[in-house]
C-alpha cells in the first residue's frame, strides 16, 4: 500500500468540485498538495482557505494547457517542496455540441485540456514521479464509454482517456509509476448546476441504479484507493452508481 503521509501531489482543477475534493482527502492522509484552477476568484480563494486548514497547500493559479504553462506549474510545485510524487488531472470543463456545431477552435481546446495537457505535464513530471516510484490518476468521464448527444467533443477526448491510461502504464510498470484512471457518472457538483429538475428526477428513477446522483466524495474515496494500491496499474473505474449498466438512457 502507498504510504500518502509526506508524499507530494499535484491536482490540476483542483480548486472546485471533484479536484478540491480528492485535493482534501490526500491532505487527510497527511500528502502535502499543489492544486491549480484557471479562476482566482473569491470562490476558489474560500476553497483554498478550506484546504489550508487541513495542511501544506500550494495553489497554483494558471491554465495548465500548453507545454509552457504544465511546465511552469510542475517547476513552481518542485521549487516548493522538492518532489512531486502524485499527479491528479482533473482540471477540464465540459465541450458541448454536435460536430456540425462545435468550432474548430472549440474542438481543439477540448483537446488541448483534457489531453496534450497530460503529455506536457507528464514529460514534465517524470522524473520525479520515477524517482520513488510515483502514481498518476486521470479523470475520465462515463461519456467517454456511451454515446450522449450534443457533446462529441467531450466524450471523444473522455474516451481516450482510458487507452491513455493503459498505453502509459505499459510503458511505465517498470519505473514504478502506476497510472489509472476515473470514470464519473452525475455528480453533485458544479459541473451538473444547469441541469434542470425533470432531467435530475430521471437520471434518478431511471438512469442510476442506485437511485441518487454521486458525491464527490463518493469519486474521491475511489480515487485514493487507486492512488494507494500499489496493485493497480492500468485501469479505468466508473464511479456512476451502476448508471452504465443498464440499457434505459
Amino acid at each position: 500500500m502507498y504510504n500518502l503521509k509526506g508524499k507530494v501531489a499535484l491536482i490540476t482543477g483542483g480548486t472546485r468540485g471533484i479536484g478540491a475534493e480528492i485535493a482534501k482527502q490526500l491532505l487527510l492522509e497527511g500528502a502535502m498538495v499543489a492544486v491549480t484552477g484557471r479562476t482566482d476568484n473569491e470562490s476558489a480563494r474560500a476553497k483554498i482557505s478550506e484546504l489550508s486548514s487541513l495542511g501544506a497547500v500550494l495553489p497554483i493559479f494558471i491554465d495548465v494547457k500548453g507545454r509552457e504553462n504544465a511546465e511552469k506549474t510542475v517547476a513552481s510545485v518542485l521549487q516548493k517542496y522538492g518532489r512531486l510524487d502524485v499527479l491528479v488531472h482533473s482540471a477540464g470543463g465540459p465541450a458541448g455540441g454536435r460536430i456540425l456545431d462545435i468550432s474548430e477552435d472549440d474542438w481543439k481546446d477540448a483537446f488541448d485540456i483534457h489531453i496534450h495537457s497530460i503529455y506536457h505535464l507528464f514529460r514534465a513530471s517524470y522524473q520525479s514521479l520515477a524517482k520513488e516510484g510515483g502514481a498518476v490518476l486521470l479523470v475520465s468521464s462515463v461519456a467517454g464509454f456511451r454515446g450522449c448527444p450534443n457533446s462529441v467533443a467531450y466524450q471523444t477526448v473522455k474516451g481516450a482517456l482510458p487507452q491513455l491510461c493503459r498505453a502509459l502504464a505499459v510503458d511505465h510498470a517498470k519505473e514504478g509509476i502506476r497510472i489509472n484512471a476515473i470514470a464519473p457518472g452525475i455528480i453533485r457538483t458544479d459541473f451538473h448546476a444547469g441541469m434542470s429538475e425533470e432531467a435530475r428526477m430521471h437520471n434518478i428513477n431511471d438512469r442510476i441504479l442506485v437511485g441518487r446522483e454521486g458525491t464527490p466524495e463518493d469519486v474521491a474515496s475511489m480515487s485514493l484507493e487507486l492512488i494507494r494500491n500499489g496493485f493497480i496499474t492500468g485501469e479505468t473505474v466508473a464511479i456512476d452508481g451502476g448508471m452504465g449498466v443498464r440499457i434505459v438512457a
